[in-house]
């Protein structure tokens, strides 16, 4: 494992360089990680075991470096403050928040629960960090927790609604993908920098979310306004894609960007009969099957770890519908659903999923992706937003999947099983869609039009935006944004 560690976050830092610097290729610097500055390996196992103090006292003594090396070693320091924000409680405070939501407090306990990973927490530096969402995450993965919660209204509206809607698009469907159910939307995201968060006078660069033209789910999409007016929209090829904006920081004002645009989005839904029936042997050197079981680290991965997890749960099943299915059942029997740490902040998505047994929607996906990759079943990314009719949008990401005779299936591993005596209900996304999805991404860390000149907040996903002034990245928790939709059907 650790030697495992050290390759994936050698690759993982060129990545970081490569979104940095603009690369567009790959391959390219995949292919460099032998270059890897010899200091770098101390610095990884430093932060990797919590001794920020050491890492930052190493990482200080490093004098006269330049290029890549400078940046790195920037990355590392930005990597640490990074962590340090995502764990930002001490014991007294956790205890705190531990009582106010009505659990137990004491030490015993908590040790406990950190033993069985259901209570977050890092100890840096020789003291107990807890992650910030790591009280609200308790009942999501102690069972007799979750088990004895208070089930509230939207709970239950939201059980319903995915019910009801799963099984209207599985009536209206004939099953074989047909796009049915067209929902036109009129999306609306707004992004507030504070007052004087960038000196007056100063350029705010923003990369605002929009959406792709690649899918059959995702038609007619239109630019409707932007705030400011001069924008640059990116071209529909970039897998990430983005609409370029630019505000001058005026004095003791906040800065609002504003865009809006226009989307119909269709539900589709695949059958297992018909999955069964009509998929067909991949093709010998098939192109799709080349370019979608290749590994991009260091989230996508077909390390041994995750070969031998895939390879216990589909034994020697050859069907690669059947394997799906094994896979998608064996996750969401396992692993429940929790608020994620930044992915920026994450060495390896797949390994942290298995490893601490729970993740979000893109970590299992990712988990997903990297496990059917091993399997050498073409699957990819895809991302963006999740909407309702009550005009509530939220982030969210799920996987394709590519069936030879058949072509790309939708998958929504977080939303998983739909509780229902109709399996087709139960089953509705292992292979089906609803059409409340705003599709961004394609892909995961590519490069933007125009390219960024500092870190970005976000080096995998693409969906809150990006925003940079020369002064560098404004990261996260700096900015405030909110998304929402009015449909027109």
């Amino acid at each position: 494992m650790q030697t495992f560690f050290f390759r994936t976050f050698r690759l993982f830092r060129l990545f970081i360089f490569s979104l940095f610097i603009g690369f567009t290729s790959f391959t390219g610097f995949i292919s460099a990680a032998s270059g890897q500055a010899s200091w770098e390996n101390e610095i990884i196992g430093l932060i990797e075991n919590n001794r920020f103090s050491e890492a930052a006292d190493r990482l200080n003594s490093l004098n006269n470096l330049s290029g890549p090396e400078q940046t790195q070693k920037d990355w590392y320091f930005e990597l640490m403050r990074r962590i340090r924000i995502e764990f930002p409680y001490d014991e007294s405070e956790i205890k705190e928040q531990l009582a106010e939501a009505g659990f137990s407090n004491e030490s015993d306990q908590l040790r406990q629960w950190e033993e069985k990973k259901y209570l977050e927490m890092r100890e840096i530096d020789g003291k107990r960090c807890y992650f910030r969402m790591a009280v609200p995450n308790l009942c999501r993965l102690d069972q007799e927790l979750w088990n004895n919660r208070r089930i509230t209204d939207m709970e239950k509206a939201r059980k319903e609604q995915r019910q009801q809607t799963a099984a209207t698009i599985i009536k209206v469907s004939q099953g074989n993908g047909d796009l049915v159910l067209p929902k036109t939307g009129v999306f609306t995201y707004i992004v507030t920098v504070p007052a004087n968060k960038v000196p007056a006078g100063e350029t705010i660069r923003f990369w605002a979310p929009f959406p792709r033209e690649s899918s059959p789910r995702q038609q007619e999409v239109k630019l409707i306004s932007t705030d400011p007016e001069e924008c640059q929209i990116a071209p529909a090829s970039d897998l990430q894609r983005c609409v370029y904006l630019e505000k001058t920081a005026v004095q003791d004002q906040p800065t609002v960007f504003k865009i809006v645009f226009q989307t119909t989005s269709y539900a589709q839904y695949f059958s297992q009969d018909y999955l069964l029936e009509n998929v067909k042997p991949y093709p010998e050197n098939s192109e799709i099957v080349k370019a979608y079981t290749v590994e991009r680290f260091p989230h996508i991965i077909k390390s041994d770890v995750v070969k031998n997890w895939t390879k216990a749960i589909v034994g020697d099943e050859t069907n690669p519908v059947k394997k799906v299915s094994l896979i998608f059942d064996a996750m969401k029997k396992r692993y429940p659903w929790a608020s994620s740490n930044e992915y920026s902040t994450m060495f390896c998505i797949p390994h942290y999923v298995l490893k601490n047994g729970h993740g979000d929607c893109g970590m299992f996906s990712l988990l997903l992706i990297s496990a059917l990759r091993c399997e050498g079943i073409p699957a990819k990314w895809q991302s963006g937003w999740i909407s309702s009719e009550n005009g509530r949008c939220d982030l969210h990401d799920w996987l394709e999947v590519y069936y030879e005779g058949i072509g790309w299936v939708p998958i929504d591993i977080s939303y998983g099983f739909i509780p229902s005596d109709d399996p087709a209900v139960y089953n509705f996304y292992k292979s089906g869609h609803d059409p409340y999805r705003l599709i961004i991404n394609d892909e995961i860390s590519c490069p933007f039009t125009p390219n960024k000149k500092f870190f970005r907040s976000e080096p995998v996903d693409f969906q809150r935006g990006e925003i940079e002034w020369d002064g560098g990245n404004l990261y996260f928790p700096e900015w405030e944004y909110r998304m929402t939709v009015e449909f027109l059907n």
